[in-house]
């Protein structure tokens, strides 16, 4: 399988860093749990009145606007994440790999996305929907066409997520019988330049730790680099 970056998203954000890791995993265990101190760090610490206030957060709004999107209406995953945990509610608990990924978000604040490799069809590719492209809401409904000119990750067949990390398709959705996993980590220019790096450590240290999961493949694309092969 091989995942690629369309070179025009690079002409618009020339410094976006793409962090990929293909996991195998055991979704029916849990390792320690860094989801709980996750939130009561951000909860204690986060600093800013409103979780778009946060320069992470910002810099996704002023994304999304350099894309035509209302940041108030379409909110990047990291956002929607730390909206919801400074409400101080219980948080939801999805399966151990959303638990984990959805920790590791809060923790370095940037999105990160899951997607069971077992049901895609063909290569994965971050790119400019053409707007024929169909896509299946992760919470249900009916399937949507997608918008000309959307960021999207798509495989083949159907779009993935829409308006990049916005929503993700129930298509791959991980489920306690995911065993594969592609997890991509968006970092736009302005963010810590390592920031992929330290995510994949985070990420690859909880799998030692806890012997819930391995890292097979990992790499970061940039300008300089816009796809990657990988076997799983």
């Amino acid at each position: 399988m091989i995942f690629s970056i369309d070179r025009a998203l690079f002409d618009l954000f020339p410094e976006l860093k793409i962090g990929v890791l293909v996991c195998r995993v055991d979704n029916t265990r849990y390792g320690e749990d860094i989801l709980e101190p996750a939130l009561e760090r951000l909860r204690g610490g986060f600093g800013f009145e409103k979780a778009q206030d946060h320069p992470h957060v910002q810099a996704w709004r002023q994304a999304f606007a350099a894309l035509g999107m209302s940041p108030s209406k379409y909110q990047s995953s990291v956002e929607s994440l730390v909206r919801r945990a400074l409400k101080g509610a219980v948080f939801p608990r999805v399966n151990p790999l959303v638990d984990l990924y959805n920790a590791v978000s809060l923790e370095f604040l940037v999105p990160i996305g899951g997607h069971d490799l077992a049901p895609l069809e063909g290569d994965i590719v971050l790119g400019f929907a053409e707007g024929i492209e169909p896509f299946t809401p992760l919470e249900g409904g009916e399937e949507e066409t997608v918008e000309k000119g959307e960021v999207t990750y798509r495989d083949r067949r159907s779009v993935l997520t829409r308006r990049w990390v916005w929503r993700q398709s129930s298509k791959d959705k991980v489920t306690t019988e995911t065993t594969s996993v592609f997890m991509p980590i968006d970092v736009l220019a302005g963010l810590p330049p390592d920031l992929p790096e330290a995510v994949m450590e985070r990420v690859g240290r909880y799998f030692r730790e806890g012997g819930t999961g391995e890292i097979v493949e990992s790499d970061v694309l940039t300008s300089r680099k816009t796809s990657m092969g990988f076997a799983f």
